[in-house]
Parts: structure tokens; sequence; C-alpha cells
């Protein structure tokens, strides 16, 4: 009963769909009945071929996405502990952060071909900013008492970056992670609809092109499924390392 109260506004939606769609008060070619989209999901999901392209996204986005967390993670540290690394990255995503990195699609497609390469390249470039942008706040925000406690008490600057700053960063830490959780789903999907011959987002271009609409909204259903259970692994995880802070309390 708790979880059908925390999501009763998606049932009702749900529900409001099914109502329209089986009342026709909208074109039935263009807005199927979200039975038909659940049924199709279970089908395809059953035969394998769901499996197959969801396998193919998520392969390419936990790549870029592994490398934005193992670089972005440590140069957000360091730009927050150190001023000679803030000054000379920090022009660097000051001037890239607002750059629509979508735009920057032909670029890596014209470097890295049209497989693989050129998605996983593209994820962790905009997963990297997120990461690191959160992870220099967080260590940025570490109390100087904090640092000047473990100095008096002959502790080394690695040592403090990995006793003090560390833990303390962490909250925030945890939000450039998820921030680019999002980014990089949204990135890999957007890069399969321009140029890939598998993936979910090539699933949800190719069926809208052939005007398969049932596909096509099950393809989207399938990546907010997704989107929705890697989010709250996340959270679990997070809930779980962060559980000495107020930052566990799931979102």
């Amino acid at each position: 009963m708790r979880v059908l109260r925390r999501y009763a506004s998606v049932l009702l939606l749900v529900a409001l769909w099914e109502a329209a769609a089986r009342a026709q008060l909208f074109n039935p070619v263009l807005f199927p009945p979200a039975s038909r989209i659940a049924g199709r999901l279970v089908a395809l999901t059953a035969d394998g071929t769901l499996l197959y392209h969801a396998g193919q996204s998520l392969g390419r986005m936990a790549a870029g996405f592994a490398l934005a967390l193992l670089v972005g993670i440590p140069l957000g540290l360091a730009m927050g502990r150190s001023r000679a690394v803030e000054a000379f990255f920090a022009p660097i995503f000051a001037f890239g952060f607002p750059v629509p990195k979508i735009g920057l699609i032909p670029i890596f497609l014209l470097f890295f071909g049209l497989g693989h390469g050129s998605k996983v390249a593209l994820v962790f470039v905009d997963a990297l900013f997120p990461v690191v942008l959160q992870s220099f706040h967080g260590a940025q925000l570490v109390e100087a008492q904090l640092v000047w406690s473990a100095r008096a008490m002959g502790d080394s600057d690695l040592r403090i970056l990995r006793r003090v700053v560390w833990p303390a960063s962490l909250p925030h830490v945890f939000t450039g992670i998820r921030l680019g959780l999002v980014v990089a789903l949204i990135v890999v999907f957007l890069s399969e609809m321009v140029a890939a011959g598998s993936g979910l987002g090539h699933v949800m271009i190719l069926a809208a092109r052939n005007f398969k609409i049932v596909e096509m909204y099950t393809a989207i259903l399938a990546i907010g499924l997704i989107g929705f259970v890697l989010d709250k692994l996340l959270l679990a995880i997070r809930a779980r390392v962060l559980a000495w802070t107020e930052e566990a309390v799931p979102a």
C-alpha cells in the first residue's frame, strides 16, 4: 500500500491514458492504449529483442559513465583542494559547461566512427561536467577546522584528502554521480537516434520513421523504466554509504 500511495500519480496517469485511448479522444493510430504498449513491452522482452538493444545501450552508457567517474571525481577533488589545479582546469569547464554537447555528435562521429566508440566518448564528455563540478564544490565546502585539526595531528596532505576531504565531500560527489547518470542515459539514447544500428534509441527512431507507433512508445517506456531502476539503485547505494549523514534519506 505504501508503494501504491507513493506512485499513485503515475498509476492515475496510466489510467487516464488508457481511458482516453479507449474513448478515442485522440487519433487511435498515434495514441494507442497503455495496455497495448505494456503488452508489446512484455512480448519484445520475452523474445529477446528488447534485452539485446537495452544491453547495447547500457554497455555504451556504462563504459562512458565509468570513465567519467574515474576521471571526474579525482579531478574535481583536486580542483577543490589545489588552487593551481583549479586555475588550470576551471576556465576549461567554465567555457565548456554551457556548450550544448549534443551538438558535438557530428565531430565524435568523424573521429570515432559510427560504432560504440563515438557513443562512449560522447557519454564520457557529457557526464564528466556534473561529476567534476559537484566533486569540486564538495571539496571546497569542507570545513577548514577539520583540515586544520588533521594537519595539527601530523597528517600529510594525502592522508587529509583520504580521511577528511573525501568523506566530507561524499554527499556532493553522489549528487554529481546522480546528475551524471541522468545525462549519460539521455546522451546515449540521443546518439543512438542519430547514428547507430542497435540500442533503444535506434529502436525508437526506426519505429517512428516506419510509423510503428506502438513499438516507438514501447522503446520510450523501456528507456523510462531503465532510468527509473538505475536511479533507485543509486539512491539505495547512497543511503548505505551515507548512512551517517542526512543525505542518506532517499529522494
